[in-house]
């Protein structure tokens, strides 16, 4: 059987998808040799590569309410509205959410392992918004690297997801080694590339962001999403296609940051998609 590697790409809540994915893969005896994550991606590879199985991913998952994650800055947003009307006053607002909460979650489910001590090789993508440079958290030796690339290889898992699912306006940048971190989907919001340079033999990529504008966005939130959805999966297909071999989409509809009781239906959302796909993925694994 060829080398797996899984590219798990970006969409807020819609990445529970992931999971039943991943369920499916594990039943059926197909075993993930290198799994790579952006922004959503990143929780649940982080997860796998912490040794955190599909169905203790669920468990986990089905236990949280939007308080253990959520953390708005208040007080920075406030200051922020001062500093708009009090002379000399001055504050800058970089982002609604503060990650911290998400950061300390993540901590605890990898039970604080760090990029080294992951169970199988892994890769997190984030951006450094301040020079534009990709940035590769990862336990691997990669191959094909080149200066516009920075590799990351000390820091906690919760460090990486933190920073690759750091939404720009939506979540404060997250901060390390002198730079500040934004949502990694920016730079590769499928991480297939990197997959490719772990080196895997049979690439399986899934795309949250499929382009099924049905409906009209409401609000900030939904607003940023789908701005980031035209920019940036719209642009990455050819390179999604050259360097996949099979390519999932679930058919998850739009859901907000804070819809976590909808989690359970995501999960079957992307156990029914896998399912279908089984005998092709297994012919092609075999080949």
């Amino acid at each position: 059987m060829k080398k797996l590697g899984v590219a798990l790409g970006g969409g807020g809540l819609k990445g529970l998808a992931h999971i039943g994915i991943l369920q499916v893969l594990h039943e059926n005896k197909i075993p993930v040799s290198f799994i790579a994550g952006t922004s959503a991606g990143s929780i649940v590879a982080a997860l796998l590569a912490a040794g955190v199985s599909p169905y203790a991913m669920e468990k986990l998952v089905l236990n949280l309410d939007k308080s253990d994650y959520m953390d708005y800055d208040l007080k920075g947003l406030l200051k922020y509205v001062f500093s708009l009307y009090i002379p000399g006053f001055q504050a800058s607002l970089s982002g609604f959410i503060k990650g911290d909460k998400i950061e300390k979650l993540v901590y605890k489910m990898t039970g604080g392992k760090k990029l080294d001590d992951a169970v199988m090789p892994l890769a997190i993508i984030a951006c450094d918004i301040d020079s534009g440079r990709e940035v590769i958290f990862t336990n691997q030796d990669l191959v094909g690297i080149n200066k516009n690339i920075t590799v990351v290889k000390k820091a906690y898992l919760s460090q990486a997801v933190r920073a690759s699912i750091s939404i720009p306006v939506t979540f404060i940048p997250a901060r390390l080694e002198g730079m500040q971190l934004v949502d990694g989907g920016i730079k590769e919001i499928i991480p297939v590339g990197v997959v490719r340079r772990m080196g895997a033999e049979y690439v399986l990529s899934v795309n949250l962001g499929r382009a099924l504008y049905d409906t009209p966005v409401q609000g900030m939130e939904q607003i940023i999403k789908r701005t980031l959805s035209i920019l940036v999966y719209e642009t990455s297909g050819d390179v999604l296609e050259y360097y996949s071999d099979m390519v999932l989409s679930p058919p998850v509809p739009e859901i907000g940051l804070g819809d976590i009781k909808k989690a359970a239906a995501l999960i079957r959302i992307g156990r029914r998609t896998m399912k279908q796909k089984l005998a092709e993925l297994q012919a092609g694994l075999n080949e």
